[in-house]
């Protein structure tokens, strides 16, 4: 799921207060085995064919598959490039290194570098030191306080992986939450809104997606990084996925402030969680199989529905019924 083409974090719609809340199954003429989300749209990927879903029926119609920017030169092999469409023109992982050896995203290949393009024309690179690199596959463009603003996963060799975030004015990285403390110990960012209806910006991670499943949220706050809440139970990857959108950022219940969807640590219920008032589950929806996908949203009989793949290859929307 992209943000502004990158990770797109939410739809312009609010979703009324939850009922009842519940996964169908959509009959695909095959095993699903991606959800992408690109300027609004959700395709899936089915064997070497996209997909769309129809408006009012839970069927599948073919469609052409999403376009992708080339990489430049230098750029992460299987990174991506983001698209902005404010101060950041595009950005993207570059300076290729094998000198982490993790292998969470697929293979033991990282970035040193984040190169950034301005639409002023000014273009900046951010490289790390041999100590740390980028364990991403793409650059988050988020507009923070008026102007854009680049989240991104850093891993130190020794110390394990923080959230960054990068001043695309200076090209460098403004600040960054404290390294998990060990070797391999990563995290993955959910969402980017003003989850707790305190007027600042927060961020959503998952802190080791795999093993702990700890949902923290940092707020933004004086070019500082704190942290506000925390939710057990949590997880938005599996080891060696490429897929790092499991979430999707909503004001589910209609109370004017965004919540956001994730699964459980066993990637078999879907948590609707609200941060304001209070952190609350607003749903639980139990899964037929395991996620495997990103979570796409749409438009279905005009409320708004979730979808995504499982691991058994089961495409299911997730619903407000």
């Amino acid at each position: 799921m992209l943000l502004r083409a990158t990770i797109a974090f939410s739809l312009a719609v609010s979703a009324p207060a939850a009922a009842e809340w519940r996964a169908e199954t959509v009959t695909a003429p095959g095993r699903a085995t991606a959800v992408d989300v690109e300027n609004g749209i959700v395709r899936i990927e089915i064997g070497a064919k996209w997909y769309r879903l129809a408006k009012d029926a839970p069927t599948l119609a073919r469609t052409e598959p999403p376009a992708r920017p080339a990489l430049p030169p230098d750029a992460l092999p299987d990174g991506r490039v983001a698209i902005g469409t404010a101060q950041v023109a595009r950005a993207w992982l570059a300076a290729p290194t094998n000198r982490y050896g993790h292998a969470v995203l697929g293979d033991a290949i990282e970035a040193g570098s984040v190169v950034i393009e301005r639409r002023d024309g000014r273009r900046g690179r951010v490289t790390l030191g041999r100590d740390a690199v980028f364990e991403d596959l793409f650059p988050r463009i988020a507009s923070i306080g008026g102007r854009d603003w680049i989240v991104v996963v850093k891993s130190y060799l020794d110390r394990g992986s923080a959230l960054a975030v990068i001043d695309t004015d200076s090209m460098t990285i403004a600040a960054e939450t404290p390294p998990i403390g060990r070797a391999h110990a990563w995290l993955n960012p959910a969402g980017i809104a003003d989850f707790d209806g305190n007027g600042t910006t927060d961020i959503a991670l998952v802190r080791q997606p795999h093993v702990v499943g700890r949902l923290e949220l940092w707020s933004w706050n004086d070019r500082k990084l704190i942290k506000t809440a925390e939710v057990v139970d949590v997880s938005n990857h599996f080891i060696g996925s490429r897929a790092l959108g499991l979430s999707w950022t909503e004001d589910f219940d209609g109370d004017g402030h965004p919540d956001l969807a994730v699964p459980s640590l066993d990637r078999r219920t879907l948590r609707i969680i609200g941060f304001a008032p209070e952190v609350r589950d607003i749903a639980r929806v139990r899964l037929p199989a395991r996620m495997a996908t990103d979570i796409g949203a749409t438009m279905f009989n005009g409320k708004l529905a979730l979808i995504a793949g499982l691991e058994d290859g089961r495409l299911i929307l997730i619903r407000d019924q």
